[in-house]
C-alpha cells in the first residue's frame, strides 16, 4: 500500500502517522484540539492552523535555485539571507516591535525589487502567500524560524519508506505510529535505545 509519513516534532517528542493521502484531514486528526504555533512549508494543508511559522530555510532554498541564472535575483537572495540573518538574532529576544517592523518593510521591499525582474513571479508569489507567517515566531519564545528539526527527523523514515514500499497493512501503520514515534522520541531525550526497549520488553 503506497502512502506517506506524516511528522510533527518537537526537541523532545516525534509523532508519526502513516497514511495514504497527504489530505488536510491526516494533520487535522495528527494535532487536534492544537492552539500553539506550527512551523511549516508551504503546503496548503496547514491553512487551518491560524498560528504558523513559515520556514524561512525552504524559503531562502526557492531564492538560491532562482538566482543560479539570474543575477538581479542574486541580489535579492544576498538581501533575504541577510534579513534571516538579523531575524535569527530577533529571535533570540523579548519581542521588538520596532525591529520586527524594520524586517517586514525589508521583506516587502525584495518583494517590490522582485516584481520588476522577469522570472520571478513566482517568488513574488511564495513571499505573499506567507503574508506575516514570516515573523510569527518573533512573538513566540521557543519558536524556531525553519522546520529543519522535521526535515532531520523525518529523513531516515522517508528513506526506510521507499526501502520497504512504505507499509503493507494495518500492522505496519501501526509500527511507524506507535514503535518509530516511541524510538525517535527517545532519540531526541538522548536515551538510550536499547536500556529502553530491554525494560519495555523485559
Amino acid at each position: 500500500m503506497n502512502g506517506y509519513v506524516w511528522g510533527v516534532f518537537t526537541n523532545t517528542i516525534s509523532i508519526l502517522s502513516a497514511e495514504t493521502s497527504r489530505a488536510r484531514i491526516n494533520i487535522e486528526k495528527l494535532l487536534k484540539n492544537f492552539k500553539n504555533v506550527i512551523v511549516v512549508d508551504g503546503y496548503n494543508a496547514y491553512d487551518c492552523f491560524p498560528l504558523k511559522q513559515r520556514c524561512w530555510a525552504h524559503l531562502l532554498r526557492e531564492f538560491k535555485n532562482y538566482a543560479k541564472d539570474n543575477n538581479e535575483i542574486e541580489v535579492q537572495y544576498k538581501r533575504l539571507k541577510l534579513l534571516y540573518e538579523r531575524l535569527k538574532i530577533l529571535n533570540n529576544k523579548p519581542p521588538d516591535e520596532e525591529q520586527i517592523t524594520k524586517a517586514k518593510l525589508e521583506l516587502n521591499d525584495i518583494v517590490t525589487c522582485l516584481r520588476t525582474i522577469k522570472g520571478a513571479r513566482r517568488l513574488v508569489t511564495l513571499v505573499e502567500n506567507g503574508k506575516d507567517s514570516w515573523f510569527t515566531a518573533l512573538y513566540h519564545e521557543g519558536v524556531l524560524l525553519d522546520n529543519n528539526l522535521a526535515e532531520r527527523e523525518l529523513r531516515p523514515i522517508v528513506l526506510l519508506r521507499k526501502t520497504i514500499g512504505c507499509y503493507r497493512n494495518e500492522k505496519g501503520k501501526r509500527w511507524i505510529d506507535i514503535v518509530v514515534s516511541v524510538l525517535h522520541t527517545w532519540k531526541l531525550r538522548g536515551m538510550n535505545l536499547f536500556q529502553n526497549l530491554k525494560a519495555v520488553m523485559g
